[in-house]
């Protein structure tokens, strides 16, 4: 197997499994059918979870150590476009192998660089979000929802 195509592989496992992990948590989740695929035209992103209304949209990166991350412009500007039309909020999930953790990056807190690239340092990663922070951020009841249900 080429380098290429064992990344693209690891890419989809790492995609999968957090699909796996939203779903497990009660979220409706959906990986994007041409995911990773040369789909140039299409502004779609990685994958697409639900919770009662409320949409979240991740472009997946997969890492084996923790290190900083550069993400094409492009990819972002799809990923924005996406969440326009869709109302949802954005995410980098970035999952560090070697910790085997989850981390999520909203939109709001990438830097551009010169290059036109957007960077994210590993001191930016070890503050984002984890798995169970995103989770309860978006699944947990406010407390006008229990009076007003009456449980």
């Amino acid at each position: 197997m080429t380098v290429t195509r064992r990344l693209r592989v690891q890419g989809f496992e790492a995609e999968r499994d957090l699909a796996r992990k939203l779903w497990q948590k009660g979220f409706a989740v959906i990986r994007a059918p041409a995911s990773g695929a040369k789909a140039k035209h299409y502004v779609y992103p990685d994958l697409v979870a639900i919770w009662r209304g409320k949409i979240l949209v991740f472009e997946v990166k997969r890492r084996t150590k923790m290190a900083t991350l550069y993400i094409d412009a492009k990819q972002i500007e799809k990923l924005r476009e996406f969440c326009r039309r869709a109302g949802g909020e954005a995410f980098i999930a970035i999952k560090i192998v070697n910790e085997k953790k989850w981390y999520f990056i909203s939109l709001a807190e990438l830097e551009q660089i010169e290059t036109g690239k957007y960077k994210i340092s590993v001191e930016k990663i070890r503050n984002a979000l984890t798995l169970e922070e995103l989770v309860k951020r978006y699944t947990v009841k406010a407390l006008d929802e229990y009076t007003q249900s009456g449980k």
